[in-house]
């Protein structure tokens, strides 16, 4: 952005000739109303040269060499009218492109000026006149063409493809999106579906290694109750044996004793036989209730799924009916 108004040099040249316009007199209703517009526009120009520059750049790189002519040229009396003339014109042609960039309520200053050139447009020189129509016709276009070959308006218009664009993809995305949602859909309710029927199976896995671990407990306690069980009935039969089948007589009860170790080994394994058959029994019951159990699982697997299906099929029912 070129600057104009806000270079100190022209700031003071501005603020010396508004010094000088206050004074000057007006011959006639025009020249009065001629001079009013000069100063209302050069004040705006001096408090605010930031807002200027920005909202005249066509003017300043086309005009901006005229208007500090203009300002800073020594005006003769005779001189002055047609001097105060020319200020007009090239402070409308700034102030014509300055209001472009403005809201329309702030427009009412510069239709006032406009129709005011407009009726007096006699007033001014043939060359002054074609170039106020120049500014009231053509240079908007003029402006428009300078903003559109100016870098900053290519790059909005790159930045507008660029919206589009992106405009585009987002639709496309969001197609893409909405079609990748309806699939995870799909495979979050597989997977919940296999979650539940994985449970049943882990939990049918975990009765079944228990089931396997009870049935080796169970065989070992099982070969001990079979084993103590004839291991008691030889020794008993081995005591009656050699009871029966001894040659020595026996004089007295005391004669006996010697029965004594087989007899208490043989209470000894009984008591033992009784607490392995006792185990035994609690390893069978724990090994039916795992049975029960694994079979359970079966039979609610198989009834959620049967249930899911036939909550798929009953809008189909109720539909036929």
């Amino acid at each position: 952005m070129r600057n104009f108004f806000n270079l100190e040099d022209n700031r003071d040249i501005i603020s010396g000739y508004l010094k000088m316009a206050y004074k000057f007199e007006a011959g006639s209703e025009f020249e009065k109303e001629r001079n009013g517009h000069i100063i209302n526009i050069l004040t705006s120009m001096n408090n605010k040269p930031q807002e200027w520059d920005e909202n005249t750049q066509f003017n300043i790189s086309d005009t901006s060499s005229e208007l500090r002519k203009s300002l800073t040229k020594n005006q003769s009396e005779s001189e002055k009218n047609e001097q105060l003339n020319i200020m007009i014109a090239i402070l409308f042609a700034f102030y014509s492109e300055y209001q472009l960039y403005k809201p329309m309520e702030t427009m009412d200053s510069h239709s006032t000026l406009k129709n005011f050139l407009n009726a007096n447009i006699d007033e001014f020189p043939e060359n002054l006149s074609l170039y106020l129509k120049y500014v009231l016709t053509e240079m908007p276009s003029s402006i428009l063409k300078f903003l559109m070959s100016n870098q900053d308006f290519a790059t909005l218009r790159n930045f507008i493809d660029v919206k589009k664009e992106a405009a585009h993809l987002k639709e496309l995305w969001d197609t893409e999106i909405s079609q990748k949602k309806q699939v995870v859909d799909k495979l979050k309710s597989s997977l919940e579906s296999y979650k539940d029927g994985y449970n049943f199976v882990a939990l049918y896995a975990g009765f079944k290694s228990l089931g396997d671990e009870k049935q080796q407990e169970l065989n070992v306690a099982k070969f001990f109750v079979l084993v103590i069980g004839a291991i008691i009935p030889s020794i008993i039969g081995w005591g009656f044996y050699h009871l029966v089948h001894t040659k020595t007589q026996f004089q007295s009860i005391f004669d006996l004793i010697y029965f004594i170790p087989a007899t208490a080994l043989s209470a000894i394994l009984i008591y033992y036989f009784r607490i392995s058959l006792s185990n035994y029994n609690s390893l069978r019951a724990q090994k039916m209730q795992i049975e029960l159990r694994k079979s359970l699982c079966q039979f609610i697997q198989e009834y959620s799924r049967y249930s899911s299906e036939i909550s798929k099929e009953k809008p189909r029912f109720i539909s036929e009916i």
